[in-house]
């Protein structure tokens, strides 16, 4: 063994020692840091947008941010109803009733748009006549006809709040982006329109014309857009019923449904995984010591990293809610690790002392460099695109080095201060003195046949590899919801029948004042809106298109008696702006959310399916096209909103997982290499490691599961995992070889003693992945059920694979005479 293992092994015993004399220092040093990261709980925020996937600097979320700043959010829940017929008396009552009910009782509501108050232009005689669509009751057979003629034959109002077939209508209810403070500030004393100083904040529209100072106003957080969709909640079930069947979508009402899901998922697992693994400890060691230490280790590792999270203000999202088992799992091992070797010494006769600074003499170091492997799987996380993912990364690797800090400092001071007698017990480390284990016998097996062994290995490997290939990346928030899920039927039915709930956003951006007011302008918007219609690629079929050309070409209509060939864009371009003027002084306000006030800048709000993001990169990229030959010698364009950032999303995750499967696969090797100090052994030493990860990817395709955003994280997450029962074994292995010679005995002597320990651990950090099977959410499932397999998959390459290499790499040779450190 290399001196400075040597070395290294010593220092942790000295560590011990100075542990011992300042027991009671150590443990109030730990409690007060504890209670510190603890108190930062409550600060600890939760975020299951879309735009929490995007770093603040993302180009995507930075044009998002500059749309929404100009026309708001386009982030709204679609209300469909399905009646047993829409024109009828009794079902338009209870659409204006739920209607009122949910302006009158939403917090934080900008708009409900429906049949009751969407814009009806029309024109009598000379007059431009702007109302709402039933500011005139139908209170006749007659009039309720007309009613129904009139919104069918409406192109702006099909697929929006009528279905194309009059069967099906639906309601747009949309959250404000700016939301007041509790407290604002006093009025302005300027009231004479003064030039404002710099240190003055500029007013900001919160919705139906009023404006406060930007100061005293915050953006929409995920908590209250939660309280938003409970209230909807909460109303529309008092109007559901057979003949008034409800269904909620729009991302809003995705992400409610996922935080919905966190709210409960996350108790569960983490009381599930506590449970088994105190039941395990309970086995292994059968005794209280050996179930409270571990458990109190663990758990204040858990708190103190999630305290540290709320501290940095740093939210819980979609990702990181498998902290809390992960963490569980995986620092409940390093405690293992110590306590074998603890109890064993105590068996053996030696005082508390003695055997806690023999323990850590023994296995602080193998726990310290396993602690950094894993934290190095984890820190190549921490350069992904996605923010969350990158968070993971950051985070996961503090919370495992919070553990290792706490095993190697707290709990042995907590050792040296209880009372702990010696127990007849075998703990999982000690050498069995009756016959071989199945563990031992398949060791032996691999170095007696090591050709045969990688043989087979080699064929599991491509078959594998080959299955592994064929997988492709999915991400569907809405999927990961169960079959039968209110959202995943809402969605379906929205969908099919009013073509969808998502959006692109088009923001074009003329170079002169009025410039859109123009027939080129408005030509080309219409241009744009019609083949964005036509647009269709793969399952994926644009179902609406929409700008101020479509209001123009309304108000034209109305002022030429209302007949149909007049629904067209004018081409005279005084009579535009004369059109448009006339239609503001008419009290209309639909074009304040479709241009600027300076006619510089518009929308365009083309609708769609919600499918898989991977549909929308190429119909994205056909909108493209069309913006460019629509626009690109008028003025500049963007495409932005809720549907590109899902694509983009996509995009960051397939750069993550390259990214962080290399940077991970190159750390390792590069630890494995120096705790090995041995170049050749390194190398081949990632054999065992990296041939888990295929098998697990492998078991995916066979299962038919997705590769979404969670179980990309499988491989760099189990390689981190992996490699720790991999030193474990290497490291033993050479120990015993330089003393017997004997790649066989080595072996025997390897898993007889550490191999008791690495059974234990992947025990525990399979049934700690396996508890998210219990989870409603696919994604969270699928994570769970392949990493957990993925860990029994490292097992049996340490167990099979590994001594094979030992085999082939060591040769019988006469035992050097070298004592073990």
């Amino acid at each position: 063994m290399k001196q400075w293992l040597k070395r290294a092994e010593r220092g942790f015993e000295a560590w011990g020692r100075l542990v011992l004399r300042s027991a009671w220092g150590v443990l109030g040093i730990s409690v007060i840091l504890f209670v510190g990261l603890l108190t930062q709980l409550p600060g600890l925020q939760m975020d299951t947008s879309t735009e929490g996937f995007f770093r603040p600097d993302d180009p995507a979320l930075v044009e998002y941010k500059r749309f929404k700043d100009r026309f708001g959010s386009d982030k709204a829940v679609v209300l469909m109803v399905r009646p047993d017929e829409v024109f009828t008396e009794k079902t338009l009552k209870t659409l204006a009733s739920l209607h009122r009910d949910l302006e009158n009782e939403l917090p934080y509501l900008d708009e409900v748009i429906s049949l009751v108050n969407i814009s009806s232009v029309r024109g009598e005689a000379d007059r431009l006549i702007v109302e709402e669509l039933l500011e005139a009751w139908p209170d006749t057979p007659e009039a309720l006809q007309r009613l129904r003629e009139r919104t069918l034959a409406n192109p702006s109002y099909r697929d929006l709040i009528i279905s194309a077939d009059g069967h099906l209508t639906a309601m747009v209810i949309r959250p404000n982006v700016l939301v007041q403070d509790t407290a604002p500030e006093a009025p302005s004393d300027d009231l004479l329109g003064f030039e404002e100083s710099p240190e003055s904040t500029a007013d900001v529209d919160l919705g139906f014309g009023e404006e406060v100072s930007a100061a005293n106003v915050h953006e929409l957080t995920l908590e209250e857009e939660h309280q938003f969709m409970d209230v909807i909640q909460e109303v529309t079930r008092r109007y559901r019923s057979e003949d008034f069947q409800v269904y909620l979508g729009g991302m809003v009402v995705m992400e409610s449904s996922i935080m919905n899901s966190m709210l409960e998922n996350m108790p569960r697992f983490t009381l599930t995984a506590l449970g088994l693994i105190a039941f395990l400890l309970a086995v292994v060691f059968r005794r209280l010591s050996g179930i409270v230490l571990p458990l109190l280790t663990v758990v204040t590792s858990l708190l103190s990293t999630v305290g540290l999270m709320a501290l940095t203000g740093s939210p819980f999202t979609i990702i990181s809610q498998i902290l809390p088992s992960f963490l569980l799992a995986v620092g409940v091992g390093y405690s293992v690790h110590l306590l074998t070797i603890f109890y064993q010494n105590l068996r053996s006769g030696q005082s508390q002392g003695e055997a806690i600074v023999e323990a850590l003499g023994h296995s602080g170091l193998a726990i310290l460099i396993t602690s950094l492997t894993t934290a190095g799987g984890l820190l190549s996380f921490s350069g992904a695109g996605l923010a969350p993912v990158a968070d993971l990364g950051i985070f996961g690797a503090i919370g495992v080095l919070i553990a290792v800090v706490f095993t190697l400092a707290p709990l042995p001071a907590l050792l040296s201060l209880l009372p702990l007698k010696a127990s007849g017990v075998e703990a999982p480390g000690s050498v069995a003195p009756q016959r071989d284990s199945l563990m031992v016998r398949a060791g032996i097996f691999s170095i007696r046949h090591p050709l045969q062994v990688l043989s087979l290995a080699s064929l599991v490997l491509a078959v594998a590899l080959f299955s592994a290939l064929q997988l492709r990346f999915d991400h569907n928030p809405i999927a990961w919801m169960p079959e039968g899920h209110d959202l995943r039927v809402s969605n379906d039915a929205i969908n099919e029948e009013m073509k969808g709930a998502s959006v692109a956003e088009v923001v074009v951006r003329a170079s002169a004042e009025n410039a859109l007011k123009s027939h080129e302008w408005m030509s080309a918007l219409e241009r744009f809106n019609r083949a964005a219609e036509a647009t269709s690629v793969g399952p994926l079929a644009v179902g609406k298109s929409t700008s101020m050309s479509d209001t123009l070409k309304q108000i034209h209509q109305a002022l030429n008696e209302n007949q149909e060939e007049f629904y067209a864009v004018p081409t005279d371009p005084e009579l535009i702006a004369q059109e448009l003027l006339l239609f503001e002084n008419s009290g209309g306000d639909d074009l304040e959310r479709q241009v600027d006030p300076l006619y510089t800048t518009a929308r365009i709000t083309v609708k769609m399916p919600w499918l898989n993001a991977n549909a929308y990169a190429p119909v994205l990229q056909e909108l493209r096209d069309v913006a460019q030959a629509s626009f690109g010698e008028l003025g500049e364009f963007h495409i932005t909103g809720m549907v590109v950032l899902l694509a983009e999303t996509v995009v960051l995750m397939i750069d993550s997982m390259l990214q962080s499967y290399l940077i991970a696969g190159l750390v390792i090797t590069v630890l494995m290499m120096v705790v090995l100090g041995d170049l050749r052994l390194g190398l081949v030493s990632m054999i065992p490691n990296f041939l888990p990860i295929v098998l697990g990817l492998g078991l995916m395709h066979w299962a038919g599961l997705k590769l979404d955003l969670m179980s990309i994280l499988v491989g760099s997450i189990a390689l981190g995992l992996a490699v720790d029962d991999t030193i474990h074994f290497f490291h033993n292995f050479k120990r015993y070889y330089h003393k017997t010679g004997d790649p066989e005995e080595a072996v025997r002597r390897t898993l007889n003693t550490t191999g008791r320990a690495m059974l234990f651990t992947t025990v525990v950090l399979s049934v700690g992945f396996f508890t998210y099977i219990i989870s409603e959410m696919n994604n969270l499932y699928s994570f769970g059920l392949i990493t957990g397999w993925t860990i029994i998959f490292a097992l049996l390459a340490d167990l099979l694979v590994a001594p094979a290499l030992m085999s082939l790499l060591y040769p019988r040779r006469p035992a050097t005479p070298q004592p073990l450190a």
